[in-house]
Formats: structure tokens, sequence, C-alpha cells
């Protein structure tokens, strides 16, 4: 049967159907909106652990929106990658993840200076580190507690740039996937801090499942892609179990870590059926407007409910504040998108990639070199009426002479970039 299968080919190949698939946009928020209420049902802001007993049974789940935040990358990020070379790719990603989180940076910044933190007032120097989004490699304390994931996302994109530098393909992405595993035993094993850096093990199942899943979503289904969906799944439940989920301790072992196997297991399996295409008809178009409140909201929910549930719950009261905080975290989301990231981000990448191309008006290019090589033939001169009228005197010209100027030496026409074609998602 395996032999029988049909041959993939290395070279890319435009996915059929539509070119957004609106129903990604959905579940990013979806996830946000976990996240969203996983932290204002657990955050100290209300002065006891147990504000929602029984809402939280529920809501102490939404933690897992950011596994599934990186599943969704995997899928994205490769979709995003594929075609490009590694500086358009580069461009596409700064100007999407910058504006918003430079605006969560100082705005955020300034409240906690100003005195109205969540944990601690930051330094001039912990404000600098965050204004890179570097700082978990510079060891330099996170502004806000979402931050940590942005670290994760960053080594995602340098990875794929390195792939995207050699050029993305089937195969090469087979290749990556299976180095990538290997590599994180490896680092398990002989607890290297260097791998362990490079390889990001608590986000690299999720990452590595997803890639695989646009493979199935763009090639159709085949063994290996498969076998690393189920690596990724084996490895997400692996890492989950080990590290003493909130679950577990609240439900006993059994029933709580089959909870927590369910909800991972739930994930992959919507991931799934995006990939083989049981969301095709999931194609609203006021799902792309959820989709673009995700990332601002993720950034701003925890410091702006915060502030809010703790001035408002004394004198409201819990189930009023509740709505109230998430309702607000929302339009402050709209308000960064609307006013910060739409204006921004097509004038950052614009310059960015006008930026890739900053030496052409330098260095000659190949063709107009190999032009200027060439000797100018001169055009050919009338001759008199006489002569013409007159029988040929002069002997037979050279055949060298008489031939054709080859097309490949003729003056160059004008160069032209012919940009990218392809998926352009408003995530990460």
């Amino acid at each position: 049967m395996l032999a029988a299968a049909p041959r993939i080919p290395d070279a890319p190949a435009i996915p059929p159907g539509p070119s957004r698939l609106r129903v990604l946009d959905l579940l990013r928020f979806c996830a946000a909106l976990g996240v969203v209420l996983f932290h204002f049902g657990e955050t100290r802001a209300w002065g006891t652990p147990n504000a929602f007993p029984a809402l939280s049974a529920v809501t102490m789940f939404g933690v897992y929106g950011v596994r599934l935040f990186f599943l969704i990358s995997g899928f994205v990020i490769l979709m995003s990658a594929w075609g490009r070379t590694p500086g358009h790719f580069a461009a596409s990603r700064i100007a999407r993840l910058f504006p918003a989180y430079w605006a969560s940076v100082l705005a955020l910044g300034g409240l906690a200076v100003g005195g109205l933190i969540t944990d601690h007032r930051p330094s001039l120097t912990e404000l600098l580190a965050n204004m890179t989004m570097l700082q978990h490699g510079f060891r330099v304390r996170d502004l806000e507690i979402v931050y940590w994931t942005l670290w994760q996302e960053l080594v995602f994109y340098a990875l794929i740039a390195c792939l995207a530098a050699v050029g993305i393909t089937y195969r090469r992405c087979l290749a990556f996937m299976g180095a990538w595993v290997l590599l994180l035993a490896i680092a398990d094993r002989v607890d290297a801090d260097l791998l362990q850096a490079v390889l990001v093990p608590f986000s690299a199942p999720y990452f590595i499942a997803g890639m695989a899943l646009y493979l199935i979503h763009r090639f159709g289904g085949s063994l290996f892609p498969w076998l690393f969906v189920g690596m990724g799944w084996i490895l997400a439940l692996y890492s989950a179990l080990n590290e003493g989920p909130p679950a577990v301790r609240r439900y006993g072992q059994a029933l709580g870590s089959a909870l927590v196997v369910g909800v991972i297991s739930l994930i992959f399996l919507v991931m799934i059926l995006v990939a083989v295409g049981a969301f095709v008809r999931i194609d609203w178009r006021w799902l792309t407007f959820l989709g673009a409140l995700t990332y601002p909201l993720y950034l701003f929910h925890h410091h702006v409910g915060f502030l809010l549930i703790q001035w408002l719950h004394p004198v409201l009261g819990n189930r009023v504040t509740l709505p109230l905080a998430v309702a607000a975290a929302l339009v402050v989301a709209y308000g960064v998108h609307r006013l910060v990231e739409r204006p921004l981000q097509p004038r950052m990448r614009a310059a960015l990639e006008r930026s890739l191309t900053a030496d052409a008006a330098h260095v000659p290019l190949p063709e107009t070199a190999a032009a200027s090589a060439v000797p100018v033939v001169p055009a050919p001169v009338s001759a008199p009426v006489s002569a013409q009228l007159s029988p040929p005197t002069s002997p037979p010209v050279s055949p060298q002479l008489s031939a054709p100027v080859s097309p490949a030496l003729r003056a160059p026409a004008p160069y032209a970039e012919t940009p990218g074609t392809g998926y352009l998602p408003r995530g990460g």
C-alpha cells in the first residue's frame, strides 16, 4: 500500500480553497478568551483565591489556550513562510508583532511606573530590555506575565527562517521536524542548556504538530506527517502531566489526569479537523475581525483586568465586575487594533521590505553588467540611391557579421520584482 502511494513533489504547490482560513481566526480568539477567563478568575485582585469556586472549575482549563496558540502558530507560520525569502518572512513577522507590543510596553510600563502595578514596579533597564522582546534571552523579568510566550514564538520564527534560507519543501519540512524531535530527546538526556534554549521544549510538540498538520492540509494525508502529529500529541501529554497540572491537585490524580488528557486531545482534534477541511464552510468575514482582536487582547488583558477588578469589585460585587472587566479588555484590544495596528503594520512592513533592497541602486544587476561587456553593433547606414541601383561590387559580408544578435545580448528589460503570493495570516 505504501509503495503504491503517490509521489509528493518538492515543488511548492498552491493550496486549494480560500486564501484565508477564517476558522483559525475563530480558534485564536477562543484561545485568547480562555486565557482571559483563566487570569481573571484566578487573579489575586479579588482578594481571595476562591472568588468563583464553581466557575473556576471550568475557567482553570483556559490556561491550555496557550497550547492552542502554539499549535495554530505551527500551522500558520509554515504557511506564511512557504515560498518566501527569510527577509520577507522576517519583515512580515516584525510588522505583525511589534506595533501592538511596543504600545503595550509603553502603556502598561507607564502605568506600572506610575504606581498602577500588578506585580512590581519595573526599572528603566527592565523597560528598555522589554522593548526588544528579547528580555527572556537576556534573563530580564517580563513586564507582563503573558510576554513569556512571545519568546517561544520568536525562537520558532528563527528556526523557520533558517529553513526558509535553504528553501522550504515537503521533504525538508519532514527532515526538519524529525531532527527537532531527535534533538529534543538528546537535550533532555544530556541536560544541555543551549539545546534547551534553541529547541523550546515546552512549545515544540505543538509547533511540530502544527507544521505537520499544515503539510496534511496542503498536500493531503500521508504517513510521515501523521506520525509527527501523533508524536507531538504524545510529547504534549508527557510534558503536561509531568509538570503537575492544577487539575490533578483539584480533582485528584485519576480524574485530573484524565481531564488534562481530554483537553489537550480536544485541541489536537480540532486542529486535525481544520487540516482535513472539515471546517471549510466556516468562512464568515466577521471572524477576521475577531482574529484581529486576539493579539492586542492577549497583550493588554491582564494589566487592564487586574486594575479594574481591584477597583470595581468592592463596589459592584464579583458577578458584575467580571463581565465588565472582560468587556473593557475587548474595548482596549479594539482601540489598539484600530489606532495602532491598522495604521502602522502596513507602513512598517513596506519600509522593512524596501530596506531589504536598499542596495539595489548601488549594485549593478548581472544583466546590466553582461550587456555592458558586449560591443555595440552600429546601425546600418543607408547607401546612396545610385549605389542601390548598381550591382554590388564589394565582397560578400562575413557570416559572423551578418548573423542576428542573440536575444541574450540585447539590452535587458527593466527590472521588476514580483511580490510573493501566499497566505498572510494575522497570527503568531
